[in-house]
């Protein structure tokens, strides 16, 4: 892993190729490390397969947490929509990724990559999703999680359509998600 804070990296970047990237944008409070956002973030999974949604919203989240979710272009913010996405989502995707509950054998699952930045983890994992009433399928995603003063600011998911669709179906079935205050397709 490389040790090297975003001055450092780019400091040793050859000189030509410095001004290509910018410089990453700061977060308030103080940075935390890989193992230290890992390790946040198996607590927060850790209550949300327990329905944990309380301990989420008071010890996982900052007080204005916000999700967005691609490519079906849906952001999620503030408490009340936050808490409500985490209890729909309990029985969407997190009953097929849940030790407990899944009916898929773990090692169906593959992370293929961790990326750490300044105050954010991203992960890429594959998994077998059984999409409705059909067959298991591999679906993918992406997730890059930003923190912010010690805690989650939410999180950006990018989902493979296939699971897109199942999640967005399952959304809209609830009836009234879509009508909650901070809940928008943008």
């Amino acid at each position: 892993m490389i040790g090297l804070n975003d001055d450092e990296l780019l400091a040793a970047m050859r000189p030509d190729l410095r001004n290509v990237v910018r410089s990453l944008a700061n977060r308030p409070g103080a940075r935390m490390t890989p193992l230290e956002m890992i390790e946040f973030n198996c607590e927060h999974a850790k209550r949300f397969m327990a329905g944990d949604f309380e301990g989420i919203m008071n010890h996982s989240l900052i007080d204005e947490p916000v999700y967005e979710f691609y490519p079906s272009r849906i952001r999620v913010s503030g408490k009340e929509a936050v808490h409500r996405y985490h209890q729909l989502n309990y029985n969407i995707v997190i009953a097929q990724v849940d030790p407990k509950r899944r009916v898929t054998p773990a090692e169906e699952s593959v992370t293929y990559t961790r990326t750490f930045g300044e105050n954010s983890y991203g992960t890429e994992v594959s998994g077998l999703f059984r999409l409705g009433d059909g067959d298991y399928q591999r679906c993918f995603f992406n997730a890059v999680i930003p923190f912010q003063d010690g805690k989650m600011v939410g999180e950006r998911v990018w989902k493979d359509q296939k699971l897109s669709d199942f999640f967005v179906s399952a959304l809209e079935a609830d009836g009234s998600f879509f009508d909650l205050p901070g809940v928008q397709r943008f």
